[in-house]
């Protein structure tokens, strides 16, 4: 009989390494292992995601304007181009406004149902992984739902709290309509220096 220690370290190198992208790498290893100790070992196309935030990656384009946004899963197909995105102050400043200018255009209309989910980090530590309802977001920016097919223009000003924790920052939102129509993705990574 196998050792229940084996098998879950097995299964710890298989997980651990596809949630690393190490999987191509390692791929005939992982087989033996999972044969000898009588696994089914299959890797899953719908493993644990990768958020890339390297340089030079495909998957991630500078977004044109004054601003720390890029555009993540860049080649991904998506319904939203953008144009520019400035922020000022770029940096953004504790305990000042922030104002935000998005331009862009719509491949097709997005209606009821359509949501964004929102992963906040201090540094490697999740502070939020939320999602929020677009059709009731947008009109905190004088927009109704359904958003129109064709160019649109976002432009909110919001306060960023004089107590917001010094650090790296890095903001994940992934947009998709109520079919699972993908939006968009949009990342970036600020840090607030100490006071």
């Amino acid at each position: 009989m196998v050792s229940t220690k084996y098998i879950l370290a097995a299964s710890l190198l298989s997980s651990s390494a596809f949630g690393l992208s190490l999987l191509p790498a390692i791929e005939k290893y992982s087989s033996r292992v999972s044969s000898y100790f009588e696994l089914d070992f299959k890797p899953e196309s719908n493993g644990p995601e990768i958020i890339y935030m390297f340089p030079d990656n495909p998957e991630q384009k500078p977004i044109p304007g004054d601003s720390p946004l890029f555009q993540c899963e860049a080649t991904s197909p998506q319904l939203l181009t953008l144009e520019s995105v400035s922020i000022d102050p770029n940096p953004p400043v504790k305990g000042q406004n922030l104002t935000f200018v998005a331009k862009g255009v719509l491949a097709k209309e997005v209606g009821e149902g359509a949501y964004v989910d929102v992963d906040v980090r201090y540094g490697f530590i999740r502070l939020i992984h939320q999602r929020f309802d677009i059709c009731e977001e947008i009109t905190k920016v004088d927009l109704e739902c359904p958003i129109e097919k064709g160019k649109q223009v976002i432009k909110k000003e919001v306060a960023i709290p004089e107590e917001v924790p010094p650090g790296k920052y890095t903001v994940i939102a992934k947009a998709f309509t109520a079919d699972d129509e993908f939006i968009t993705c949009l990342g970036a990574v600020i840090e607030f220096p100490p006071n």
